[in-house]
């Protein structure tokens, strides 16, 4: 039998303490018995994962160990039997499990085995590692999906999203122009994203570390247009402030405005517009003296600036001024393709930000791809969110999207399938009233008012709502 004493001599004659207080003060737990299966040493570590004393293991044999049900198998006996390392569970007396690996101890010449060293570990304390593993994995993938998203935004022209060619050849031309002065145009669609064309174009210009000033003429009252764009003097109208005010253009001065919907403009306004865009200079309200300007100007409309100018509503020199470099955003029913990579940027963007994993599936996205999307990016974007927050699933169908992309969808399909169909025509048209009527219906708090605004009587509506079994 051993004592603590005789096992320092034995573990090592050098330095004892020091290889002692490591097996002592060690997390995981320590067993170490003698080549005849004897115990001779157990670590507090052991007993506080195994629930056995000292005094219930040191000095006794394995074997009789084993028939107590101390443990219900030994690896150390395995190990003096085989002469080979050994990994396995061990359930204790007290109903605790660990995993233990059993290593021999070889004498000096290596030749014979004197004992065996057991390293045992909680499972609980394994499972517990296991899961923040899990959880590291969890967030390096998030971490992943963030970096991606940013690439992404990167490469996309930070927020323009795009696989289509006119929208890359869009951005070839933006990012060349970016690097001179020249006026610039951004025509498009509402929701396309001019204004954030308008940005990329900012931030790769050489003006980037100046004044970056947007103006939103449709925001603006048209009795106060001109003060806020060119600024005031003090006291030069009832409520003006005694200090003055700088405007739009002063505050942009060095730097670049975007005069967003500046289709907008009065006419009286254009003119002054044009004067200051001719002589790079600007007069306040009720001043006399002129501001230099030094401005890169890129101005953006949804409007048909040819067709206005026809129509007297737009100055056509003002026109050929701003219109140095005219970029147009085609609508996203013009490039379908773009939409699948918008539908996976705008989902990992809201997965990001909320730690989840909703995905679309392949129907909805299909669906969501042939929409004609009036209210173009900025539509699919809100459409996207709403169906994201109202989600109580892991995965996006094609049930939970807005009825006018699902009628949207029947009619697409109708005119696909049924080619083959009689009476097709007479079909597609009963199709097309149906969805109509539905949506008539679900705008109006009656059938009386929906019928109003169909043109049609209430009792007209009555009997086509029982033929088409339309609830309501």
């Amino acid at each position: 039998m051993y004592d603590f004493i005789s096992l320092k001599e034995k573990l090592l004659k050098e330095n004892p303490d020091y290889i002692f207080g490591a097996l002592e003060f060690s997390s995981d737990g320590i067993f170490i018995c003698d080549n005849e299966g004897k115990t001779i040493y157990v670590n507090p570590a052991y007993e506080m994962i195994t629930g056995l004393k000292r005094s219930e293991v040191i000095g006794k044999e394995l074997s009789k160990l084993l028939k107590e049900n101390k443990f219900n198998i030994s690896a150390s006996l395995k190990v003096l039997e085989t002469k080979e390392p050994v990994s396995l569970i061990h359930r204790y007396v007290s109903g605790r499990s660990a995993l233990t690996t059993a290593t021999p101890i070889y004498d000096d010449n290596e030749k014979n085995i004197i004992g065996v060293i057991c390293n045992t570990r909680n499972i609980e304390e394994l499972m517990n590692l296991r899961k923040e593993l899990e959880n590291v994995n969890l967030i390096k993938q998030r971490y992943s999906q963030e970096l991606e998203l940013l690439r992404k935004q990167h490469f996309s022209a930070k927020g323009l999203i795009y696989k289509s060619m006119a929208m890359k050849e869009t951005l070839e031309i933006a990012s060349t122009v970016a690097k001179f002065d020249s006026t610039i145009l951004i025509t498009g669609e509402s929701g396309t994203g001019k204004e954030v064309l308008a940005t990329f174009i900012y931030q790769n210009s050489n003006r980037k570390d100046k004044a970056f000033i947007k103006v939103n003429c449709a925001a603006i009252p048209k009795n106060l247009f001109e003060s806020e764009l060119f600024g005031y003097m003090p006291g030069s109208f009832t409520g003006a402030s005694d200090k003055g005010k700088a405007g739009m253009f002063e505050l942009a001065n060095g730097g670049t405005i975007l005069l967003d919907e500046i289709g907008e403009l009065t006419m009286p306004i254009q003119s002054k517009l044009l004067r200051v865009i001719q002589e790079q200079e600007v007069y306040r309200v009720g001043g006399t003296e002129p501001i230099k300007l030094d401005v890169r100007i890129i101005a953006s409309t949804n409007r048909d600036l040819l067709k206005e100018i026809k129509n007297d509503n737009f100055r056509e020199d003002l026109y050929f001024r701003l219109n140095v470099v005219p970029l147009q955003i085609p609508p996203l029913r013009k490039r379908a393709e773009d939409i699948s990579e918008m539908i996976k940027y705008f989902m990992t963007k809201l997965n990001s930000k909320y730690n989840k994993n909703i995905i679309m599936s392949q129907k909805a996205e299909e669906a969501l791809v042939n929409y004609s999307w009036p209210g173009n990016v900025r539509e699919l974007q809100n459409i996207i969110e709403y169906m994201f927050i109202m989600n109580d699933r892991e995965e996006i169908c094609f049930e939970q999207l807005p009825d006018k992309i699902l009628n949207g969808h029947v009619l697409m399909n109708a005119s696909i399938h049924t080619i083959e169909n009689k009476g097709r025509l007479e079909y597609l048209m009963e199709v097309y009233e149906k969805t109509i009527l539905k949506s008539a219906l679900s705008n109006h708090s009656s059938i009386r008012k929906a019928a109003k605004t169909l043109g049609i009587n209430a009792s007209t509506l009555s009997r086509k709502i029982k033929k088409y079994e339309i609830e309501i």
